[in-house]
């Protein structure tokens, strides 16, 4: 999963696929099937899919040569809250960003002895937060009318292996492409562009499955092209229960 990490006049256009097929009928692939055939690839029963409300994971970052950059918790509910907890251990330095009910909020406390600043979001990264919430717990599905859309790109290709690229493009300006197996459907990569204008690509190397769910165990994280670390997770819950207030805006 793309964690770093959404789906007629509001939904998607439909492409054709050019010389790939859906089926032996020779069909041609539309966003529809592509993104149906990507959930029926994540578990046997799609229908687990839409009850995933809540949803907890760590995930810890590393560089090139192996060395920890820093660990992530990550919480996400339904309609839209995400709260991404970050710490660096070699330095106590930790960082959280949230999207709550009204508003966004940041703090930052920089080492054990500093103490912990708070402030708003722009509304503008508010919503970009709530939408990333969204496609995370949507695993994979178009958005929702007024939302965002989601369009098949066309064939591509990731290290040699055939894909199907489809990007989602959502209202507050979140955009991400996913990569999906021209074969099985399974997921390969998700782009992102980077404030930069770089384009950010994390790989699937692994996966794991919970409550018969797949997530990403494992990814290679590049950007321009050039490999910059690799992320694995772990400790991913399903449904837990959540602290009240957890989305809350802080007060220290």
């Amino acid at each position: 999963m793309a964690l770093f990490r959404p789906f007629t006049a509001l939904f998607a256009t439909l492409l054709l696929a050019g010389p790939l097929t859906a089926s032996a009928e020779d069909k041609p692939l539309t966003v529809e099937t592509i993104v149906a055939k990507a959930r029926a690839a994540l578990t046997s029963d799609v229908a687990a899919l839409d009850k995933v409300k809540t949803l907890r994971m760590e995930f810890a970052a590393a560089d090139p040569d192996g060395k920890e950059i820093n660990v992530t918790a990550l919480i996400l509910a339904t309609p839209g809250y995400r709260l991404q907890k970050t710490m660096e251990r070699s330095r106590n330095f930790e960082n959280a960003v949230c999207a709550g009910r009204l508003e966004g909020w940041t703090t930052r406390k920089l080492d054990a002895l500093a103490t912990r600043e708070v402030r708003s979001v722009p509304y503008e990264e508010f919503k970009k937060l709530q939408d990333m919430s969204r496609d995370d717990l949507a695993f994979f599905a178009i958005p929702a009318a007024g939302l965002g859309t989601a369009t098949y790109k066309g064939p591509s290709e990731i290290d040699g292996r055939k894909t199907l690229a489809v990007e989602y493009a959502y209202a507050s300006g979140f955009r991400l492409t996913r990569h999906f197996d021209a074969e099985t459907f399974a997921l390969v990569a998700s782009d992102q562009p980077t404030p930069k204008g770089e384009l950010q690509r994390q790989k699937v190397e692994a996966l794991t499955k919970v409550d018969g769910i797949a997530f990403p165990a494992k990814e290679t994280i590049s950007v321009d092209g050039k490999k910059s670390g690799v992320v694995t997770y772990d400790h991913i819950q399903i449904n837990p229960v959540l602290p009240t207030g957890l989305f809350d805006f802080p007060s220290f």
